[in-house]
């Protein structure tokens, strides 16, 4: 697996399709959001590399190479906050997601940064990923994903 910052246009589609499957309701962006969403952030993108994952149909053999299989958008003003991270759902619980928090933490961490934020449905399993990752609640959101509570998180660096 190999995660970059080398965010292209025609990445787009995909980042879209990988959110699309990720999240429902009010938590999946729209299109336009998305657009104005990766225009403003730093965009991180696990793609298939070398030993790659398969991320062809389940009952597929072949393996996809260079193909995006995860992504995150950290928004910079002021603290980084994650804004949004999706791995392509045929492929979690592979490493995906870890990789992609190990490497922001290390573009932040030299980049002199304090802290890294998110905000995380309160029943949202990928709060144990945030946790394995240094990430603790700070503060509990009423209705931040209304009707359910959101999870503030901060990762100090």
């Amino acid at each position: 697996m190999i995660i970059t910052t080398a965010y292209k246009s025609t990445d787009f589609n995909r980042l879209c399709e990988i959110s699309d499957r990720c999240y429902t309701g009010d938590e999946r962006p729209p299109r336009e959001t998305m657009k104005d969403m990766v225009e403003v952030c730093d965009v991180f993108l696990a793609k298939s590399g070398l030993g790659c994952i398969e991320v062809g149909e389940m009952e597929s053999n072949s393996c996809e190479f260079d193909k995006i299989i995860g992504f995150v958008l950290v928004r910079t003003l002021g603290n980084p906050y994650i804004w949004s991270i999706a791995v392509d759902k045929r492929v979690q619980g592979r490493g995906v997601g870890g990789n992609l928090l190990r490497e922001i933490v290390k573009k932040y961490t030299l980049q002199k940064e304090l802290a890294i934020t998110l905000h995380v449905h309160e029943d949202n399993p990928a709060q144990k990923l945030y946790f394995d990752y240094g990430f603790r609640v700070q503060d509990v959101v009423k209705d931040y994903y209304a009707p359910k509570n959101g999870l503030y998180m901060v990762r100090a660096l």
